[in-house]
């Protein structure tokens, strides 16, 4: 069994002068995006460092697949750290040896942020776990210190896209592996400054978005089409009936079809039909309380239409969260 260590780097020379020398027992790959610091220099002087340049391309996700790909083992371990010193090199070893009974092993860190980091942390888990409730296994899913074993992992399926790289190595984990946690001590970044900037935030929730298969953003629209909808019906049935039956034909008729659109589109069937509309039923209520509490409450203090839209958009959020994780859940495995 091969063993190896991959290291994206860029601009981590001052980090790498101190680093290669604690890895000197593992083969490292080094997948440098041209950082121009000195970097393959400082790399020549270890026969277990393979170092890669990469002059056209950046991102961490792409360096660490970059660096799988160069491993020609069919069957390898692989860790992946970063260089700044903020995971402890020192468990690399126990990474490996769990390795020999599990497929996965996430890394996860112990101690104290910096605060507003620990806050956008938060925040990203969050917003991870409500969208992708497969995710919630992972219990530092944003961490870039974890191992696999290659022959584990849909390589062919992961999208290098970003920095979250972990999360996508679990997404495409086979069908029946084994997975475990290991807890470090976090550390802090000892020379150059961290890469966490507002584009890797857009990456990430575009990253979110793409493995909730934007089933988020059609639920939204078929809301919106619904409410067209609600409005289309009730002009054309207030042409015949009175205003009272008129309303009720219109939301029973816009709500079921909200109701088979996202069952066969949204979820695509995830779930039983029957189950799946008594549960629709009374969230939709519990989401119309939510609505008309809160514009009603609001209004008193702010212009009612912004309370109302206020209303809309939490009883939105309280609709899909339950829709993703209690009306059409994904099956147990």
């Amino acid at each position: 069994m091969k063993n190896y260590v991959i290291i994206p780097t860029y601009k981590e020379a001052e980090n790498l002068k101190e680093l290669l020398p604690l890895l000197t027992r593992y083969n490292v790959i080094i997948v440098d995006d041209n950082s121009l610091d000195g970097t393959e220099k400082i790399c020549r002087k270890y026969g277990n460092v393979k170092l890669i340049v990469r002059k056209d391309k950046r991102g961490l996700a792409s360096a660490v697949m970059d660096g799988v790909k160069s491993i020609k083992a069919k069957d390898a371990n692989v860790v992946v750290a970063d260089a700044d010193f903020e995971h402890d090199y020192g468990r690399i070893k126990d990474v490996f040896n769990l390795l020999d009974k599990n497929d996965f092993v996430e890394c996860i860190k112990k101690g104290k942020r910096l605060w507003n980091r620990g806050v956008i942390s938060t925040a990203a888990k969050r917003f991870l776990y409500a969208l992708v409730p497969e995710s919630m296994w992972l219990k530092d899913p944003l961490s870039g210190f974890f191992g696999f074993r290659t022959k584990s992992v849909n390589l062919d399926k992961i999208k290098p896209v970003g920095y979250k790289i972990m999360l996508e190595v679990f997404m495409n984990l086979k069908k029946g592996s084994a997975k475990t946690h290991l807890e470090y001590d976090y550390g802090y970044r000892k020379h150059g400054k961290s890469k966490l900037k507002f584009k890797v935030i857009t990456e990430f929730i575009g990253q979110v978005l793409r493995l909730n298969n934007y089933r988020v953003l059609v639920f939204l629209a078929i809301g919106v089409f619904g409410i067209f909808l609600n409005e289309f019906l009730l002009y054309a049935f207030y042409l015949r009936f009175p205003l009272f039956f008129s309303l009720v034909y219109a939301i029973v008729i816009s709500t079921l079809a909200n109701f088979l659109m996202n069952h066969y589109i949204t979820f695509r069937n995830r779930s039983n039909f029957i189950p799946s509309i008594i549960k629709f039923s009374v969230v939709t209520f519990f989401a119309g309380l939510i609505n008309l509490g809160v514009a009603f409450y609001l209004s008193y203090v702010i212009m009612y239409l912004i309370a109302n839209f206020i209303g809309i958009v939490l009883s939105f959020i309280f609709k899909y969260l339950l829709s993703e994780n209690f009306i059409w859940s994904m099956p147990k495995k």
